[in-house]
């Protein structure tokens, strides 16, 4: 298991789109659970309403967990993802 801890610094938090974004990342890993945990409550991220269910806004601490096929790669990209303020890589 692999998890870090990130600070959401956008002004908007975690909306639909931004949840979008993070839904997709977690899916690249099929063979790894991948979580965010917001104030003791766990949603799988690889669930839309999982991840809006958290009402994530700005300034929210958030840890990224991970268990399994490529977990530090996922834990490190989605880090990167919310740290960027969910910047395209374009």
């Amino acid at each position: 298991m692999t998890e870090s801890v990130v600070i959401v610094k956008g002004d908007a938090g975690v909306h639909a789109r931004p949840a979008m974004m993070l839904v997709k990342e977690a899916m690249k890993y099929a063979r790894c659970s991948v979580a965010l945990i917001r104030g003791g409550v766990e949603a799988d991220c690889k669930s839309i309403m999982s991840v809006l269910g958290l009402a994530i806004v700005s300034g929210s601490k958030l840890t990224v967990r991970a268990d399994g096929d490529g977990e530090r790669e996922a834990v490190k990209n989605i880090v990167a993802m919310i740290e960027n303020n969910f910047k395209d890589k374009n």
